[in-house]
Order: structure tokens, then sequence, then C-alpha cells
């Protein structure tokens, strides 16, 4: 749209600018064809005023003639003036209209010697009247010559000025022309570009009124240039808004399930403690068939994965607060470590599985909760121990990631490994890929609530050849105090 307005205002001032000059060449041409057009008017005034010489000279014989002028009366001095402009204003006509000026001069010129003989002889003798025809016989065909010239003349003259005047008129239309349709040109030249502002505008208002409104399966289409990139914009976030929508519905109704499930654990804990105390004493003062006892301590099995269940769902439905202090996370580990060594899945002999441990002896302390990061890293290594088969390796090793300013955990194992297609999965509520009653599916998502809540990242990839290894960062800087886990 950018280069649309570009051209447009180019054009515009284009179109003045050229405007402008036909305006100035046009003024400048009228002018000079109305100077052209005096400047043929001079040629006539001569010739009148020649042809007036001529006749005034003549009257002047007449009277001469009749002894009724001074014996020292003028000759044709002044018609000899008068054909000299002539003359120098025809230096540069073509040559017939030189050779008639010529031959008008030299009958000038003999006219005026005719006319100077004249009067240089008595009026009264019979020489006199000889010399009288032949000056007024001169006088006369110059009479008719001037008249005819003078009668040319205007007719070419009257010829170019209907010619002058006809380009005049031409001239005056087009510029009436360009003075009443310029001004509607740049109308409807503006209009077109406002238009072309307006529409694709107006579409995006239409667009962000039906959005507001809640539809947002509307799309924008048919804009180009930068409003089009705007409506890609635009619809796009209407995308993304209808899928954040959809994640926070789902998010309200997780935590509404979570809420009612909290509060349905809660009831449901104190009764299976009940039950699950009443038959251990039943299983311990009665005597029972081992059949039946059979039964019952599989009843007492299946309440302590539910007492478990429940208590895993209240952690992650009711996190605690945190209380910070300052953790030493090698420290930490170490307590964790001879803890999973007394682990009913650490077998004895030659085929144990085996912990390598590499702890940075330089790593600093964070701020941290230890209770809860003894939770996380106790149920990371639990996972690892149900995940390695007999002689494989559980490998924990710490750093200073000093470009994170964090404290690095790796803890890796030698297991089976996790399909990539279930590695996105993994820190969901729920979600396990241990067998059915062997796990909650909440130790990852709470511990990963617990790191993020130190402010930290968990994150797990498959290693090469075999296994997994989880990695958590946790920052060296203080902790907010209250922070919920």
């Amino acid at each position: 749209m950018k280069k649309k307005i570009i051209l447009g205002l180019s054009i515009f001032a284009l179109m003045f600018f050229l405007g402008g000059i036909y305006i100035f060449k046009t003024t400048e041409a009228i002018i000079r064809d109305l100077h052209h057009i005096s400047g043929m008017h001079h040629p006539m005034v001569l010739r009148n005023n020649l042809l007036l010489s001529i006749k005034k000279n003549q009257e002047k014989i007449i009277l001469r003639g009749k002894c009724l002028v001074p014996e020292n009366a003028p000759g044709a001095s002044g018609m000899l003036e008068i054909i000299e402009r002539c003359v120098r204003c025809h230096d540069i006509a073509p040559s017939p209209t030189r050779a008639k000026i010529a031959v008008l001069k030299k009958n000038i010129l003999n006219y005026d010697a005719s006319t100077r003989a004249f009067f240089a002889v008595d009026p009264r003798s019979p020489l006199s009247g000889r010399r009288a025809d032949a000056a007024l016989a001169l006088g006369d065909k110059l009479i008719v010559a001037t008249e005819n010239m003078i009668k040319v003349t205007s007719i070419n003259l009257e010829k170019q000025e209907q010619d002058v005047l006809k380009r005049i008129n031409q001239r005056k239309i087009i510029l009436f022309a360009l003075l009443t349709i310029g001004p509607f040109f740049a109308v409807g030249l503006a209009f077109f570009l406002i238009r072309g502002l307006t529409r694709p505008v107006n579409s995006l208002l239409d667009a962000t009124r039906r959005f507001k409104a809640g539809d947002l399966e509307y799309r924008i289409a048919d804009l180009k240039d930068e409003f089009g990139e705007v409506a890609e914009s635009l619809n796009e976030m209407a995308t993304s808004l209808k899928k954040q929508m959809y994640v926070m519905q789902r998010t309200e109704q997780m935590r509404v399930c979570g809420e009612m499930a909290a509060g349905l654990a809660h009831e449901i804990r104190n009764p299976l403690a009940g039950m699950k105390v009443t038959i251990e004493v039943l299983l311990s003062e009665l005597d029972i068939a081992p059949q039946d006892r059979e039964v019952l301590e599989k009843v007492v099995e299946q309440i302590k994965h539910i007492e478990l269940l429940m208590r895993d769902l209240l952690n992650y439905a009711r996190p605690v607060v945190s209380q910070p202090a300052s953790v030493d996370v090698n420290k930490l580990l170490e307590k964790q470590i001879y803890f999973i060594r007394k682990h009913p899945s650490f077998s004895s002999g030659d085929q144990s599985k085996r912990i390598i441990s590499e702890l940075d002896g330089g790593l600093p302390e964070i701020m941290g909760d230890s209770q809860q990061l003894q939770q996380v890293f106790l149920n990371l290594l639990l996972n690892a121990a149900e995940a390695v088969p007999a002689g494989g390796i559980i490998s924990i090793k710490t750093s200073c990631d000093e470009q994170a300013k964090a404290v690095a955990i790796e803890l890796g194992n030698t297991g089976k490994g996790i399909p990539p297609e279930l590695l996105e999965k993994i820190f969901q509520p729920f979600f396990t890929t241990k067998g059915k009653g062997k796990g909650t599916g909440l130790g990852l998502a709470v511990s990963k609530r617990i790191v993020e809540g130190h402010g930290g990242t968990i994150e797990v990839r498959n290693n090469i050849p075999e296994g997994v290894t989880f990695t958590v960062l946790l920052p060296i800087g203080k902790q907010a105090e209250g922070t919920a886990a």
C-alpha cells in the first residue's frame, strides 16, 4: 500500500507540474501571437501613411498648378522615409515581397523626381502643365499600387488574425477543460487512494469487532501488501487465541477436577486407613485359613497402593509453601544415595546394580527447601532403580553451569529408555510408563513443579545406546520467600 500511496502522490505532483508547464507555455504562445498581430498592424499603418502622403502630394501638385501653394513646396521626402522603413522591415521577408517593395521604392523615387521637376518650373509656363500631368499620373499609379498592397495586406492580416484567434480559442478551450476536468481527476484519484486505504482498514476493523464478539472462526481474506500482512497476523492471533481458550478451558476443567479429586482423596484416606488397620488386626489376632489370609493380605496391599495414590494426589493438588534455606546439593544427594542403596530394588552379588557418582567438590550452595528437593531426587533415584535391570548403572553427576549461573544435576541410568513419542508426556499428571498398579503418574509431575518453584528446570533425554538422563538446573541465586512448590 505504501507503494500505491507514493505512486498516487507522484501522479498528483506530475499532473500539477505538467499542467503548470502547459499553462505557462500556452500563455507564452498567446502573448507571442498577440504580439505578432500587433506587429502585423504596423505595416498597415505605414502603408496607410504612405497612401495618405501620396494623396497629399497629389493635392499639392494640383494646387501648385493653380498657383495656390508656395514656390518652395516640398517633394516626396515623407514618402521616401516611409518606404525606407518598409525596406528595412522586409529585409527578412521572402524575395517576392522584397521585389514588390523595391519596385514601389523605384516608382516613389521617380514620383519624387517628377514632383521636384514640376515644382522647379513656373506654374504659369506651358512646361509646368506637362510636368504636372506626368507627376499626377505617377502619383495615381502609386495610389493604385499602394491601395492594392493595402488590400492584399488587409486580407492577409485578417486571415492571420483569424488563424491566431482560432489558436487562442483552442488553447482557451484546452485550458478551460484542464481547469474543469483537473479537479475532478484529482478528486477521483484521491477517492481511489482513500478507498484503497479505507476498504482494508474497514475489513480489519470488522474482523477485530467479530473477534471481540467471540467469533474466532472468522478469517480475513483478499487483502494485499502491508494490510495483507496485518490480516495474516490477525488470523494467526485468532487461531492462537482459539487454542489458548481451549487450553484455558481444559486447565479450568483440570483445576476443578483436581480440587474435587483432592477433596475426595482427603475424605477417602481416613476410611481407608481404618480399613487397613482393621484388616491388619484381624490378620494378627484371628485364626484364618491360609487362602483367606492371602486374600486379606492382597487387600491390605491394594489399600496401601491407594493410600500412596491419595498422598501423591494431595501433594500435587495442594502444594505446600516452601521454606528456603541454604542447601548443599552434594550432601543432599549423598543422603539419597545412601537411602537408595538400601532399597529392595538393589540386589546383591555380581549382578547387583551400581551407583556411580561424580559430585563436584566446589559446588556452591543454593537457596531452597531441602525437604522438597529431597523428594525430587528420591523420586528420580527410585524411578532409576526400578528402570535399571540387574547389573545396570545409575550415574549421578553435579557441576556448576557458569553460563546459566545454576547448579546442574544429571541423573542417568542404563535402563530401557523412553520411546521418543512419549518424552513430551513424561511430566504430565497421571502419565506413567510403568506397568498397571506400579505407579501413580504423579511423581514426575510433582518433581517438575517443585523444581520450577525453585526457579529451575528439569529435562529428560534418551541416552545412546540405552537409558535416559534427567537434568535438573537449580539457580544459585536466592529463592523468593514463600514460593509455593
